[in-house]
């Protein structure tokens, strides 16, 4: 029996290398800004702004109960690798830390395809974000596994959880043109995608501002091409590269 609420599939309504060699880990765009809240959600009383994203208030709560019970301080927004694991970029978060196994997510193919040389990092909140540096601020996208083994029954789940808090303002996920097997939604300038491939079901999301819809259907293919990591494996590199 699925939760009533379930990350990724509405918790977040998302809410960033130069090509072939890692960046500088220093901050390229100085402080954090903080960005403007979304409109979208407000009127839903189980959805709360914060930080330029919305999130359930149960989310919340818990997230600043365990700052507060284990005195633990926010994301420092600047890009390390100190870890030697990978590079980690956590604009805001308790507990940053590296993402949870690999999802086939490639950094030169982004940078290429949405025109975003400079990545920032990775940190993972429920699902993996990926960072990529612009002067309005970081663009992010988003990737997840999902417990199903079919596109469109993902896509489907999510347009029921959708359609439950936003009724007729949102419209029903389609097909990916010329990407076969992906199912795709928007609401606003929020994006997400639903791609094949593996066993389970991989849900990238990303903002309108981050990519152009032909760039974000190169990295759909690459993504439904990429090949899952063998059991134990090892990173291939900090930063994160696709198996091909």
């Amino acid at each position: 029996m699925r939760a009533p609420l379930r990350f990724p599939s509405w918790l977040l309504l998302l809410p960033v290398l130069l090509p072939g060699c890692p960046s500088s880990t220093s901050n390229p765009y100085g402080d954090k800004k903080a960005p403007p809240a979304p409109e979208v959600g407000a009127d839903d009383p189980r959805v709360v702004v914060k930080d330029g994203e919305l999130y359930t208030q149960k989310t919340i709560e818990r997230a600043e109960e365990r700052m507060r019970d284990d005195g633990i301080g926010l994301g420092s927004g600047r890009p390390d690798e100190t870890n030697g694991e990978c590079r980690l970029f956590a604009p805001k978060l308790p507990h940053p830390q590296c993402c949870k196994g690999e999802f086939g997510f490639d950094v030169a193919t982004v940078s290429e395809a949405c025109g975003l040389p400079t990545y920032l990092g990775e940190s993972f909140r429920n699902s993996c974000g990926y960072y990529f540096h612009h002067d309005e601020g970081p663009r992010w996208f988003r990737l997840s596994k999902l417990p199903e083994t079919s596109a469109k029954q993902a896509a489907d789940h999510h347009d029921r959880k959708m359609a439950e808090s936003l009724g007729e303002r949102y419209q029903p996920s389609t097909p990916v043109p010329g990407v076969e097997g992906a199912w795709w939604s928007r609401h606003e300038n929020y994006r997400w995608a639903f791609l094949p491939g593996w066993d389970n079901v991989r849900q990238l999301s990303w903002e309108d501002a981050s990519c152009s819809d032909e760039g974000i259907t190169t990295v759909m293919a690459q993504v439904i091409a990429a090949k899952p990591a063998p059991d134990h494996a090892q990173r291939l590199a900090l930063v994160p590269k696709a198996r091909m």
